[in-house]
């Protein structure tokens, strides 16, 4: 009986071990949480002052992205649509830098003090110099100052994978996101990009997903295709949210997916075609699917 007493008890302590809430269902997708490091551009505000933001910012804007990603109940990222679903991504403030020094996944670099020689017009070609860890051990975000608001929201690197529209050749340098200051995370200026969707938008490029509309637009249906059987096909970006137009198929058009040019308060969907080829991708791509073993952060 003491012998059938104690293997009871040790079975409850071992159950009670676990995070109270995780969930442990053989039907669910793996979870991939994935490091990210913030590089903030600034021209030497003190920090929280005007584009130098603050951690705060920084991290109520990484809640935002997986809010979205994760289809989160309550939340902006919460939908009813039968097409979507929790796309087991998450994302994570690098907790180690490259050195194994610990640190808040935040680095901050005076651009008048660090420019670099021959900038362009074009910021992926000397962005990255200014401050760039290990594309195989982290995401990338440069959020920069250089921009005034609605000017250029964000771009992306498309990653390497055996999947239609997407590049064939590793990204050699500048593999990340930009955004730009005023659309990352919440902020009050005059703009429909302020709720920090530019991000999500962005992230979804760089895990392998294109526009609703494709490579570009285009004035005839089926000229070009995002290469995702469940977004219908559009020609173009749709602008308003309070209708639903039909598709090029006669089907109601995809407005509120993430991959729309839509205003943030009204993006809420990433279809589950969407969801499968981004967990291609982070399972198949050089450089991404390192992401997903990287030892920068406690999983």
């Amino acid at each position: 009986m003491e012998k059938y007493l104690s293997l009871a008890v040790f079975i409850l302590l071992f159950s009670c071990s676990k995070d109270e809430d995780e969930t442990f269902d053989p039907n669910e997708p793996k979870l991939y949480t994935l490091p990210v490091v913030v590089h903030v551009i600034h021209s030497g505000q003190a920090i929280g002052d005007s584009i130098n933001i603050s951690e705060d910012r920084i991290k109520e804007q990484i809640e935002s992205l997986n809010n979205d990603f994760r289809r989160k109940t309550g939340t902006l990222g919460e939908n009813n649509s039968a097409l979507s679903d929790d796309s087991y991504i998450q994302f994570k403030l690098a907790e180690s830098d490259p050195d194994g020094n610990p640190t808040t996944g935040i680095t901050r670099i005076n651009f008048l003090k660090n420019k670099p020689n021959n900038t362009d017009d074009i910021q992926a070609n000397w962005l990255y110099k200014l401050g760039y860890w290990d594309p195989e051990n982290y995401i990338n975000i440069w959020v920069y100052g250089g921009f005034r608001p609605k000017e250029n929201l964000g771009y992306a690197t498309l990653p390497t994978a055996d999947l239609d529209g997407l590049r064939e050749e590793i990204q050699v340098n500048s593999d990340g996101i930009m955004i730009n200051t005023h659309h990352f995370g919440k902020s009050t200026i005059d703009t429909e990009a302020n709720l920090g969707r530019t991000l999500t938008h962005e992230m979804g490029h760089f895990l392998g997903l294109l526009h609703i509309w494709g490579k570009e637009e285009s004035e005839h249906c089926m000229d070009f295709d995002d290469f995702v059987e469940d977004t219908s096909p559009v020609t173009g970006p749709i602008f308003e949210c309070d209708e639903i137009p039909l598709s090029c198929i006669g089907e109601p058009a995809p407005v509120k997916n993430y991959m729309n040019l839509l205003k943030d308060e009204c993006m809420n969907t990433f279809t589950q075609g969407q969801i499968k080829r981004m967990r291609f991708v982070l399972e198949n791509s050089p450089r991404r699917k390192n992401l997903m073993h990287s030892n920068t952060i406690s999983r």
